[in-house]
């Protein structure tokens, strides 16, 4: 039995309510009243977390994001005011929020595609009407934040002084040969603001860009695959993949990820990928010294290049300046609020660049590849 015609001809009358002028006002006004309390609910506690951090060094950080957020809740309210004003639109509205779920519901019974199509069309009203701050969107799209303004921190985690850089949207830079990384970055054409040195690469010749496993980079849009022999030693180290709008790490299959085929079947619009050496931080945990017994040198003290994802979803590159061991790193990273971080070369490549100016206090070794932030720059820097 067809609950709806085979060829449904209504559209938006079925949503129509004959109630009075006063009753829309009113039914209006609630409905909308429930959208900006949500939004107020999930600002309020970034308002009380910026005012615990206003002494400290990240105080900059909560700030900008704080004062995008109230300036989104203000035009809500604006928004909010108008639809108040417009009860008949304000009821569409109520409406419009009903179908998301419903369509869901219909899209697991037997109805004609033309009818789910029509579901389908159906606008969001937190997209489709009311611009709603960021705090809303964050919380009802979790995943990665590209759009965040670029900031350098200089801080210091159990005894541990680190730079760190967040925001922006990641890309690697694989350049002709080996460089000062400024010099990377400026031979770019890519308008990166920060970059940190990124995977390994052969010591045979001075002017060698050749990299150690395959390595794919925005800077070229080329795919150069890793050597076969030395694949087979990076298994199961972090193949991190970036997109324009995500970020994977996954563990390196030599006989399935040294093409580009390979990795776009992992992520499809992949634009850069490359081997790290190891992971750090892992969905908010961080490896434990048993972990690192793969990985030569993992437990010399040296200088250490990170770089990964903050909680937020904000991209972060960073150096320590202080000489110590992989596990070490790991655990600070974890205390600094690092989701998920793998280790780049290090020891004497490790390299830091911001607005074209190195942050490390000695001559890092040349190198060919980096991981780079694009985006607009911080006001606090």
């Amino acid at each position: 039995m067809r609950l709806i015609p085979k060829s449904p001809t209504f559209r938006y009358k079925f949503l129509r309510f004959r109630l009075e002028n006063k009753s829309c006002k009113v039914i209006t006004k609630l409905f909308l009243l429930v959208i900006y309390v949500f939004g107020f609910v999930q600002l309020f506690p970034i308002t009380q977390t910026a005012a615990r951090t206003v002494n400290n060094s990240n105080a900059c950080i909560h700030n900008s994001s704080l004062n995008g957020q109230i300036s989104n809740l203000l035009e809500t309210t604006t928004n909010v005011s108008n639809l108040a004003s417009n009860p008949h639109q304000g009821i569409r509205v109520a409406m419009q929020s009903l179908t998301t779920p419903l369509s869901s519901y219909f899209n697991h019974s037997n109805f004609d595609e033309s009818t789910l199509n029509l579901f389908a069309s159906i606008p969001s009203p937190l997209q489709a009407v009311v611009p709603v701050g960021k705090a809303i969107a964050l919380s009802l799209q979790p995943g990665f934040n590209f759009s965040s303004p670029i900031q350098r921190v200089d801080t210091t985690v159990a005894n541990i002084p680190l730079t760190l850089i967040s925001g922006g949207k990641p890309i690697t830079i694989h350049a002709d040969s080996r460089y000062q990384l400024e010099e990377v970055v400026a031979k770019s054409g890519t308008n990166a603001v920060a970059a940190v040195d990124g995977g390994f690469f052969s010591l045979k010749f001075l002017n060698s860009n050749v990299m150690i496993g395959p390595v794919y980079s925005y800077s070229t849009n080329k795919f150069v695959p890793g050597n076969q022999g030395e694949n087979k030693k990076l298994a199961n180290r972090p193949l991190v993949l970036i997109s324009p709008v995500a970020v994977k790490y996954i563990p390196f299959e030599p006989d399935k990820h040294n093409t580009l085929q390979g990795i776009q079947a992992e992520m499809p619009g992949v634009t850069d990928a490359f081997v790290g050496a190891a992971w750090l931080v892992e969905n908010g945990k961080p490896k434990t010294a048993n972990y690192f017994d793969f990985l030569q040198g993992a437990d010399g003290v040296r200088f250490r290049a990170f770089w990964g994802m903050n909680k937020e979803g904000v991209p972060v590159i960073g150096v320590s300046n202080k000489k110590l061991d992989s596990a070490n790193l790991s655990k600070v990273l974890t205390k600094a609020g690092i989701q998920d971080a793998v280790m780049l070369d290090s020891g004497a490549s490790t390299s830091l660049v911001y607005k074209g100016k190195s942050l490390v206090g000695y001559t890092p070794r040349p190198v060919p590849h980096a991981v780079a932030l694009v985006g607009s720059e911080s006001g606090c820097n």
